[in-house]
């Protein structure tokens, strides 16, 4: 019998291809996910910072609203809206002239109500997203007017909150208000000055020539500000401030000098012009700024009230000495701000009158001492 001859199973060539296709459409998918989740992550816009500031806003007596930025980001007009009870008000003026409302500077809104309160909000036009309320306030800052330590100054916030009947409390219990048309003079024994310490930051010089490479003299804390030789100056003198700031100092052909806390010179130059001085909290002020009539004293409008002094026969609460055309010799030594910081002094070498409202060591009237 013939041999049986083994039967030979045909070739199957598709034994394993759906397992690669079912490997290759995975891998397909997987990819066409990533690639998907990539377009939708690509395509989102970066997030928009919204900017954190504070500011403190209130009212004075002429329908006129502030908000003061008081810390955080500073922002642009245009980026920004402020409302009113709701209202948008964008007729809003900074008035340093700028376009950046920043830390120490007011927003200031005309035509708001002064005898009620407001609620006031910033709100920041996000790109894309929509307003954002990112601050309010309302403009009534009720101060106590109890008595407490330097009564007109609460110190909790800063700026500090001033409130006017504290304020008149104070500046009517203990300061000096002079004035004179004519012949008036500042001390020229030795030389003047006036000397006192930075102690919040964003405070400025503007001077004429530079000093320290720049018209604007950028101080830090800790800067001890010194303007001697006013006795010399060729057109006037002129300071104004309240709390622990001043807001104005002007002065022609002074010396200016700025030491740091650590003693180093920031500047020193004589012949100085200074054009405008912000000076956004400052301590341990020092004078020996006097002030009074020129020899001949002539006779001119003269007027000196002196709060809080003592004649050598009775305690006086208040009183205004002298209101008429005087020719009588005054000396008022060792001007100073009040307790309040309360501080205005002009003094105009064209006319070579006078006007200061403050506080002060002595004041000697007629050639007698009157306070204190």
């Amino acid at each position: 019998m013939p041999a049986r001859i083994p039967h030979k199973r045909p070739a199957e060539p598709d034994r394993g291809v759906s397992e690669l296709i079912g490997a290759i459409l995975m891998i397909s998918v997987v990819i066409a996910a990533v690639a998907l989740v990539g377009v939708i992550l690509l395509s989102q816009s970066v997030p928009q910072k919204i900017p954190n500031i504070n500011f403190m806003t209130g009212n004075d007596n002429k329908d006129t609203l502030y908000l003061y930025h008081n810390g955080g980001d500073s922002m642009e007009v245009g980026t920004f809206t402020v409302l009113v009870d709701g209202s948008p008000r964008n007729d809003f003026t900074i008035p340093d002239g700028s376009t950046e409302w920043s830390l120490g500077k007011n927003l200031v809104i005309t035509g708001v109500p002064s005898a009620s309160p407001h609620t006031v909000a910033i709100v920041y036009n996000t790109t894309g997203g929509g307003p954002v309320v990112i601050r309010s306030a309302n403009s009534s800052i009720v101060v106590p007017a109890t008595q407490i330590i330097n009564p007109d100054v609460i110190s909790l916030k800063y700026p500090p909150i001033v409130s006017v009947p504290q304020l008149m409390q104070n500046v009517t219990s203990h300061s000096v208000v002079y004035y004179r048309f004519k012949n008036a003079a500042i001390s020229q024994s030795p030389y003047t000055y006036l000397k006192f310490t930075i102690t919040q930051p964003n405070s400025t010089i503007f001077t004429t020539p530079v000093c320290s490479g720049s018209n604007l003299l950028e101080l830090s804390v800790g800067d001890t500000v010194n303007i001697t030789q006013i006795d010399s100056v060729s057109q006037g003198f002129r300071i104004a401030g309240i709390g622990s700031q001043i807001w104005e100092l002007t002065a022609d052909n002074v010396t200016l000098a700025v030491t740091t806390s650590a003693g180093t010179t920031r500047c020193s130059i004589s012949g100085l012009v200074i054009n405008h001085t912000m000076i956004t909290g400052y301590n341990n002020f020092q004078s020996n700024f006097t002030i009074g009539t020129a020899d001949p004293f002539g006779t001119y409008s003269t007027a000196l009230t002196v709060y809080n002094y003592t004649t050598n026969t009775a305690p006086q609460l208040s009183s205004q000495l002298v209101n008429r055309l005087d020719a009588n010799s005054t000396v008022i030594t060792d001007i100073s701000p009040t307790s309040s910081g309360f501080f205005v002094f002009q003094f105009d070498n064209t006319t070579r009158g006078i006007y200061f409202a403050g506080n002060t060591t002595k004041v000697t009237f007629a050639d007698n001492q009157v306070y204190p």
